[in-house]
């Protein structure tokens, strides 16, 4: 009840234990534990990096698939007009399921005047609603600087499978770009972040992250679930003063972020790598009674060592009294794997949907080519507790 849990196991143990008081942010995250009053525990096992507990057994409810699944890429030449677009689309199309996309300076074979791609997926239960949406979005392209004409449309499974790989050709490419690199500087990495913002900060947020790379002289390249707020904006350095740069700014990025409104991780998690940003996000105080909850599912802190929190912050709140049994030797907490920081990873690509919400392509009476992208440019020891 409220924010006070009592859990009772198969095995016939209770976990007792006060939630977080903090508030979850209004926009796409998974950055800590979710919290909410009068939660059901299985939501706050979800999502917990591996630190309250193992699935040992799942049950899934299947959902219904869709009747009809169209998709299309539109080319916008600025991220200004695809942002227009999204936002437009968001508010419109009842039938957009997916939205993702990517800004790249150029892929081979694409008219120059291409700078920014979005990718969306149209849900239907017959193709009459699919070809109505399709009429809408070209529309919203054409009423945010596009033309319908710059768009591929796929009605086929063969023809969505053809632009989704023309959307993880870009972070490809990019990956092989930092493998090129890392063989004269093998210190550095991709640095991806993983933010998000509420709807009413999309504008914002784009704008925070092309004026500050272009503070810093900082390469990049930018994927994603626009029609989350969510992009993953990749640092892309060349030696590892640049790498050093890159990770400063990822660490305002969180501070701007969080101001808005919004997650520091919006899909991969804090893991080791960004625990810094934890605190950034909810404040140190608001990290320990994450800590103390840990601690009553987890006493020996055998679960996901050093994720989320450092071996020194669960020794201190075990001594600051947490409920934790008799004997549990703080050393158990494990050495701290990693500095915080950002996610070096975190950014690849990722087949997940965008969820509600679209960016957006689409067709209107002009003619539309047939899905098909350029071939060259796609060549490229713990608790038994079970929650239920």
């Amino acid at each position: 009840r409220g924010r006070h849990l009592m859990l009772k196991t198969e095995g016939g143990s209770t976990i007792e234990a006060d939630l977080p008081t903090y508030q979850m942010p209004r926009a796409k995250n998974a950055s800590g534990y979710y919290v909410e009053d009068d939660m059901d525990a299985l939501d706050l096992i979800i999502g917990s990096d591996g630190t309250l507990g193992i699935i040992t057994e799942l049950e899934l409810a299947l959902m219904p698939a869709p009747a009809v699944v169209w998709a299309a890429s539109c080319f916008f030449a600025t991220e200004d007009q695809a942002v227009e677009a999204t936002i437009a689309a968001r508010a419109d199309l009842k039938h957009a399921a997916s939205a993702q996309g990517s800004a790249f300076a150029a892929l081979p074979l694409l008219p120059a005047r291409f700078g920014c791609c979005l990718y969306v997926e149209l849900q239907a239960s017959v193709e009459d609603e699919a070809m109505a949406g399709l009429e809408r979005l070209g529309a919203i392209v054409r009423a945010a600087g596009g033309s319908e004409r710059d768009s591929w449309v796929a009605r086929t499974a063969v023809d969505r499978e053809t632009l989704r790989f023309f959307r993880h050709a870009v972070p490809e490419s990019v990956n092989m770009l930092i493998d090129e690199r890392r063989r004269e500087e093998p210190s550095i990495t991709k640095l991806g972040s993983d933010m998000s913002v509420p709807d009413d900060r999309l504008r914002d947020v784009i704008s925070l992250y092309r004026s500050t790379l272009a503070e810093e002289g900082l390469e990049s390249a930018a994927w994603g679930h626009i029609g989350n707020n969510h992009l993953h904006v990749n640092v892309l350095p060349r030696n590892a003063e640049e790498y050093a740069r890159g990770k400063a700014l990822f660490a305002r990025w969180a501070q701007d972020v969080t101001a808005m409104g919004g997650a520091v991780s919006a899909e991969h998690g804090v893991g080791k790598l960004k625990r810094d940003f934890l605190t950034t996000m909810y404040g140190s105080e608001h990290v320990r009674e994450m800590a103390r909850l840990k601690l009553a599912f987890d006493p020996a802190c055998q679960l996901g060592r050093g994720n989320l929190f450092d071996a020194a912050l669960l020794d201190e709140v075990r001594r600051e009294g947490a409920a934790v049994p008799e004997g549990a030797d703080a050393a158990d907490a494990g050495p701290d794997a990693a500095d915080a920081g950002p996610d070096a990873s975190g950014a690849g690509p990722d087949t997940s949907g965008a969820g509600p919400g679209a960016a957006a392509v689409g067709a209107d009476a002009a003619p539309v080519p047939s899905a098909a992208a350029p071939a060259e440019a796609l060549a490229k020891a713990m608790n038994t507790g079970e929650v239920s």
